[in-house]
């Protein structure tokens, strides 16, 4: 019942009304992998696997307009020439940003495909560094910087590399997916610095795997999660 993806692709409409019924105000969705997995897919994908993959982000306006925020994850798998395609085809999606739907490999690279494309990009929960967030932002690459405090190496470095996305206006977002400690870390940070748009979260992992794991989960409550009362992380 709360395999949301599943849910996202085969029932948009009911999606988009459970999430919203929940306050919640944003969904992301990688649609794309499957024109990614095929062969060579990475350097070439047709209009017809990116209209197939968008289907959902199509229902989904149909059944709420705008009332969601729709971000668009390409996990990092295409180069430049498939990446503009498929910014082409999703623009008129009012989409809240692309997230890594190019390669992270190269920062200049990712500047001209956000010049190009004339959209908000989300960049990356694969970068590693604080070297790695100075170079993006000094470069003007991202809208949104995405930050994975678990990779990123802890609390003390996400804290400074959301302060210094702050002071070139750009705000931050959070990824999960990585376990219950990345999220609490992500909370810390989010509750600690007013530059944290967006904390990601699985409904699935929220309600299920994560409370197997640690003995509180912060509650959600209209669609925001609450900050922790006990002591710590």
């Amino acid at each position: 019942p709360l395999n949301d993806y599943w849910l996202a692709v085969n029932e948009p409409a009911t999606f988009a009304n459970e999430l919203l019924a929940e306050g919640i105000s944003a969904a992301k969705l990688w649609t794309l992998d499957n024109a990614a997995h095929k062969l060579n897919g990475n350097i070439y994908v047709s209009y017809a696997d990116i209209e197939k993959a968008l289907e959902p982000f199509h229902a989904i306006r149909e059944a709420v307009g705008t009332q969601l925020e729709l971000i668009l994850d390409g996990h990092g798998f295409f180069q430049l020439p498939a990446a503009l395609r498929i910014a082409e085809v999703a623009r008129d999606l009012k989409l809240l940003c692309l997230e890594d739907i190019i390669r992270p490999d190269c920062v200049d690279t990712i500047r001209d495909f956000r010049a190009q494309s004339g959209m908000p990009l989300a960049v990356s929960e694969m970068l590693i560094s604080a070297e790695d967030y100075r170079l993006l932002l000094e470069k003007r690459a991202a809208d949104y910087v995405m930050i994975d405090p678990t990779w990123v190496g802890g609390i003390s470095p996400t804290l400074r590399i959301t302060d210094f996305a702050q002071s070139y206006n750009v705000p931050v977002i959070m990824h999960d997916c990585t376990g219950p400690l990345t999220l609490l870390a992500g909370i810390h940070v989010g509750v600690a610095r007013a530059n944290v748009a967006w904390q990601e979260t699985v409904r699935e992992l929220l309600r299920v795997r994560y409370p197997e794991i640690v003995t509180e989960i912060p509650a959600v409550e209209n669609g925001r999660m609450l900050p922790p009362s006990a002591p710590g992380i």
